[in-house]
């Protein structure tokens, strides 16, 4: 894939996640069916904070999201656990705005320079910024998904609960 390519994939992804979670109503993201781990705000700021810290944080060596968000979104955390207040809507759907035009700005025509420090996840080695945002992009299609399922799942309840009153 050129590095050209996955840019113009990140983008068209991150775009149609933009749509999707402007377009929904914010009463949503806080309920968890007991059969999922976690809701839709927990997996939008998971895989914006994953993003940070794999693009941002690993390349350029510094985090762009605001202070204790990764603490609230990284992997192992829910939101039973939280004892800071998450982002609203409106701050998520901004966030993922911003960091969009920062992975353009940034890594714009430098997706196919090689990693100081080259890693492995499981048995996937990682050379490449464009590899770095490729990865990304595949895990927050993974989490919006999962977003999606979620929310069938409540409105499932919600139709039953309507159904049966």
């Amino acid at each position: 894939m050129s590095s050209n390519t996955t840019l113009k994939t990140a983008n068209y992804v991150r775009l149609n996640n933009i749509r999707k979670f402007e377009s929904l109503s914010e009463e949503y993201y806080d309920i968890q069916p007991i059969q999922f781990n976690n809701t839709i705000r927990w997996n939008i700021g998971h895989f914006m904070a994953i993003t940070d810290s794999m693009l941002f944080k690993r390349i350029t060596g510094s985090s762009r999201l605001p202070d204790g968000f990764v603490e609230l979104f990284k992997g192992g955390t829910k939101p039973s656990d939280w004892t800071l207040y998450p982002p609203s809507k409106v701050e998520l759907v901004q966030l993922l705005k911003i960091q969009l035009d920062d992975i353009n700005s940034t890594f714009m025509g430098k997706l196919d320079e090689k990693l100081k420090d080259p890693f492995l996840i499981r048995d996937t080695s990682f050379v490449t910024i464009g590899d770095i945002l490729a990865f990304v992009t595949i895990h927050e299609v993974q989490h919006s998904t999962t977003t999606t399922y979620i929310l069938r799942e409540i409105q499932r309840l919600k139709t039953n609960t309507e159904i049966n009153k």
